[in-house]
């Protein structure tokens, strides 16, 4: 007997009406493009959408600041604050380069032996590794995810981990990436995790879209002199999803689509 799918809203309704009604529930889902595309405001839609249906929500923060997403966020309709407050709906954690060095090291302390260690041989084990980076950040997410019951996660973006140099060993930091995802998947919590992409390249650098569930594309094109965005989804497993190119644009509304009302 098939287990039934249980869908989750990307909080995006267009979207989730193409495709079927959103995620699958425990699904790791990767949005891709370059900056500006709207890859941030994607993730916000789908945790404040989560927080309206009481959905615990998991903001982890790799690159922009909490308090900077939180201001941006303030500039859109669909944005309520009041999630971000006691009793909080949404629990950001700060992971950037300013809000690392604001940890206390011996909060997330952990045996070398601990079976959450993402494997990376032949790398010492030490405070400035991405291995131990990773892992440590990881375990700090599941230690939220079991306290705070979180049922929706928000990784942005993957694309910090390549700060770490390792000599522009690719082949490494793609390991890295996909053992740091499939540990993600297996919180069997239903992730967004965004990564960066320059304009006009369709694959990632570190491989993320070969272990995700879901592949959503944003992108920005010149026609005509105008700067328009379009999302495209490449894969979603077990969904009958458009294979359309979706134009969008973004309003105080967040992500509206033209094609909405032609459909």
């Amino acid at each position: 007997m098939f287990e039934q799918i249980i869908r989750v809203s990307t909080g995006i309704p267009y979207l989730d009406a193409l495709t079927q009604g959103g995620f699958i529930k425990g699904t790791t889902n990767l949005v891709i493009g370059p900056a500006g595309a709207g890859k941030t405001i994607f993730g916000l839609h789908f945790l404040l959408e989560g927080a309206r249906k009481k959905e615990n929500g998991l903001l982890v923060a790799m690159q922009e600041p909490p308090w900077a997403i939180r201001r941006d966020a303030s500039n859109f309709s669909f944005f309520d604050p009041t999630y971000f407050v006691e009793p909080e709906k949404i629990i950001m954690l700060d992971f950037t380069p300013s809000g690392w060095e604001l940890w206390d090291p011996d909060s997330l302390t952990f045996a070398e032996e601990s079976d959450l260690m993402i494997d990376a041989e032949g790398v010492p084990y030490d405070e400035t590794s991405l291995p131990t980076f990773l892992h440590k950040i990881f375990y700090h997410i599941s230690q939220v995810v079991e306290q705070q019951k979180i049922e929706r996660i928000v990784i942005d973006p993957l694309a910090a981990f390549q700060f770490y140099d390792y000599g522009n060993d690719s082949g490494f930091l793609r390991k890295l990436t996909t053992g740091f995802l499939a540990n993600i998947s297996a919180l069997n919590v239903t992730t967004v995790a965004i990564s960066e992409l320059s304009s006009g390249i369709d694959h990632s650098l570190f491989g993320e879209e070969y272990i995700a569930d879901s592949i959503t594309h944003l992108d920005m094109l010149s026609v005509r002199g105008e700067m328009i965005r379009i999302l495209r989804i490449s894969k979603m497993r077990a969904t009958n999803h458009t294979t359309k190119t979706l134009r969008f644009e973004i309003s105080t509304n967040g992500i509206t689509f033209l094609n909405a009302d032609n459909d």
